[in-house]
């Protein structure tokens, strides 16, 4: 995960992959998500205050040699026509937030030669200028393209992150290659449609519209908020913003383990009771004790939508925010933390389908526009994932912005990683990396380092 603004593209040729249609948008009476609703809100507002923000993720990676145009520009036509996500929109206005469709058939994609660029500092502000005026518009809301050199390629995506999450990134990933290596022999791709997200928006809404105060399903809500006095959690150490203001943010990416060590962390943390995750969650609560004297746990974090095999193929945002609550024991030790933690992950994770916003209305909280909150992502088993190295795949965000501290732990096949986004304060400077060199003291030793 990069900010673009830390990225360092090589120089070459850019050509951009041009997304066109000869029909006339159609209205669809699909309502958007609870996180596409307030994310494209929020979008709206800041471009109507004339601030410049960057709500979009992306991915670039790496093809050997002078990509091939013709190839490249059919696997983005096969791809763009293949996911709902590049036909479907919504468009905010006054009244609410109408959906659009195209059919799928009409959509065009057409290579563009930008030129070629010899400085890596200009061709990156050229990019982010691109991405961001591509992806504020309601539609194609993405832009793709490639920077071409004799040595290697790089192939490079964004989208509105209203229509797309790390998963739906990942796919993107391995399609693309797949779809380029066959162009390149001449052969179809020949992969199967992929189902669309308006049908999870559906379920989203059916969800929402089941859920009153008196759910069950609330009472995990209704506790991890009592537990905080009726708010949100902060941080274990100052991050200096006590007006809680949208303030710049930075990002920070600090190695834990090793692939083996990752293994063997795994291991450990089964023999006592839970998952890589538990373990990692157990750490971080452990650390927060040690920092403020707290033995509750309390944090966000991210799970999956996608809610049986046939939906892994779908591309959109399928997330929601759920909440973890757990108690340490009154020994310190790692193996007894793994297991409660592994109780309120398994219990949090429960309630994927109850959509967060929905939760705290009923229960009449406010949620911040940036929520704290910990991801934790084993990206080993996705497609294409043991070339991630190799093709030097990375994710791609605007410049950050932050109330608090969001936390990444991502499991890679050769590696873990915590990514921190953190306000860049000097307070948060200070004592964020005590804090997450504490966490990665206690998880390395337990790694076999």
């Amino acid at each position: 995960m990069t900010q673009i603004l830390d990225w360092r593209p090589e120089p070459g040729e850019v050509v951009e992959f041009e997304l066109t249609t000869d029909r006339v948008p159609e209205p669809h009476d699909v309502p958007a998500s609870h996180f596409q609703s307030v994310h494209l809100r929020l979008a709206a507002d800041h471009r109507a205050s004339g601030r410049r923000q960057s709500p979009w993720a992306g991915v670039k990676f790496d093809l050997p040699g002078r990509a091939d145009l013709d190839a490249l520009t059919a696997a983005w036509q096969g791809l763009v026509r293949r996911h709902e996500a590049f036909h479907t929109w919504y468009e905010p206005d006054a009244d609410g937030l109408p959906g659009f469709r195209l059919p799928p058939g009409s959509l065009t994609v057409r290579p563009s030669r930008v030129g070629d660029f010899t400085d890596p500092a200009g061709l990156r502000a050229y990019l982010h200028r691109r991405i961001d005026e591509q992806t504020a518009v309601s539609w194609p809301g993405l832009t793709a393209g490639v920077i071409r050199r004799d040595t290697s390629s790089t192939v490079y995506f964004a989208v509105d992150h209203a229509y797309t999450d790390g998963h739906s990134l990942a796919l993107l990933f391995d399609e693309i290659r797949t779809r380029y290596q066959a162009a390149l022999g001449g052969a179809p791709a020949d992969l199967a449609p992929a189902p669309g997200y308006l049908d999870c928006n559906l379920r989203e809404r059916d969800r929402s519209a089941s859920l009153t105060t008196a759910a069950p399903e609330l009472a995990v809500w209704s506790e991890f908020l009592e537990a905080g006095g009726g708010g949100f959690p902060d941080f274990p150490v100052g991050v200096g913003n006590d007006a809680d203001e949208l303030l710049p943010g930075t990002r920070v990416r600090y190695p834990v383990l090793t692939g083996d060590q990752a293994r063997a962390f795994r291991a450990y943390c089964a023999r006592h009771g839970g998952g890589f995750g538990a373990g990692a969650f157990a750490a971080l609560a452990l650390a927060q004790r040690e920092f403020t004297g707290n033995d509750v746990y309390r944090v966000l974090t991210v799970v999956s939508t996608r809610a049986y095999p046939q939906l892994l193929q779908v591309h959109g945002w399928l997330v929601n925010f759920v909440p973890l609550l757990f108690r340490l024991p009154a020994s310190p030790a790692l193996p007894d933390a793994i297991a409660v933690a592994q109780q309120g992950f398994q219990r949090a994770r429960a309630g994927y389908d109850v959509p967060m916003y929905r939760a705290i209305e009923l229960l009449g909280g406010h949620v911040p526009s940036i929520p704290p909150m910990v991801s934790y992502l084993d990206g080993r088993s996705a497609p294409g994932s043991r070339d991630y190295l190799g093709a030097d795949a990375t994710v791609l965000t605007g410049p950050d912005n932050a109330r608090g501290v969001s936390l990444w732990i991502n499991w890679f096949p050769d590696r873990a990683d915590l990514v921190v986004n953190m306000p860049d304060t000097a307070e948060a400077a200070a004592g964020v990396p005590k804090y997450v060199d504490r966490v990665r003291e206690i998880m390395l030793a337990r790694s076999g380092r």
